[in-house]
This record gives C-alpha cells, structure tokens and sequence, in this order.
C-alpha cells in the first residue's frame, strides 16, 4: 500500500449529515445521504467533481459515528446549497493519503495504516479525515472496489 503526503487546493463540496452506529448501519445512513445529496444535485444541474465522499469532522466517539455524505462541486456550485443539503469547504493544505483497495468492511486496516505512517514520519494528524469512493460497488466486484483515504496533516 503506497502513502504518501500531497498537497491539496481547496476543495467545496455538498453534503448531508449522518450519525450512525459503529456497524453495518454506516452503510446504509451512507447510501441515505448519498441519495439525498445526488437527488438535489440532479434537481439543481449542478455536475458533481468526484464519486460518493464521506468527511469525518471528529473521531469516533464511542459507539456511534457522524459524519458528511457527499460530493465535490465547484465553489459556484457549493453556494447553491439549500434545506437539508448544505455546503462545505476543506481548506488547502497537506493530507497524507492511501488508496485502500477491498471490502468496505476492510478499510479500517487501511485507516491504521495512514495513522501508523503519520506517526513513523512525524507528521501531526489532524482532522478531517475523508474518503472519495472511486468504484461504484454496483459495477465492481467487492476485493476490487478502491477508496481513497486522506488524512489531514499539520
């Protein structure tokens, strides 16, 4: 698994929030939002600037997860944002990232690793924490579906 440190512009997206138990409920309060996000995106033309993406504000804190089901979008786009559908920024900066490549239920090995390698090379881990699903898991087989990781870095 290659890691590495990039440097990234800044990104807009659109989002709904979700909470869900740590488990296989993350799944489904994921497609929820996904749903939610890509129908107002369908109604409001705007053209989406990636795949699915989950931004994780906070750690997990115990048993439950909140997160932002979304999309990337032009910053034009991002201010289109109304009702349940809101807009968010991830400000430039460095990010360590890592594609995981695998079930979905896997990625946590992935997330360590990202963690793992932040410590061995120094770097202050900091949030959000995000991933892009490259592969839309309809159309690719489970052991091939790629995510990508990036965790923010101070």
């Amino acid at each position: 698994m290659a890691i590495e440190k990039k440097t990234l512009p800044e990104q807009h997206y659109l989002y709904v929030e979700r909470e869900a138990a740590m488990g296989p409920e993350i799944g489904t309060a994921m497609g929820s939002g996904f749903g939610e996000v890509f129908g107002f995106v369908g109604q409001a033309g705007i053209t989406p600037q990636s795949m699915p993406m989950t931004l994780y504000t906070a750690m997990p804190d115990g048993s439950t997860i909140r997160f932002h089901a979304g999309v990337f979008v032009s910053a034009d786009d991002a201010a289109k944002a109304s009702g349940n559908v809101k807009a968010g920024v991830i400000p430039a900066g460095e990010a360590v990232t890592t594609t995981h490549v695998g079930p979905y239920a896997n990625m946590n090995q992935s997330h360590q690793a990202v963690w793992a390698h932040c410590d061995a090379e120094g770097l202050k881990k900091a949030m959000p924490v995000w991933e892009v699903y490259v592969d839309d898991p309809g159309k690719v087989e489970e052991a091939r579906l790629r995510t990508e990781i990036y965790r923010r870095v101070g």
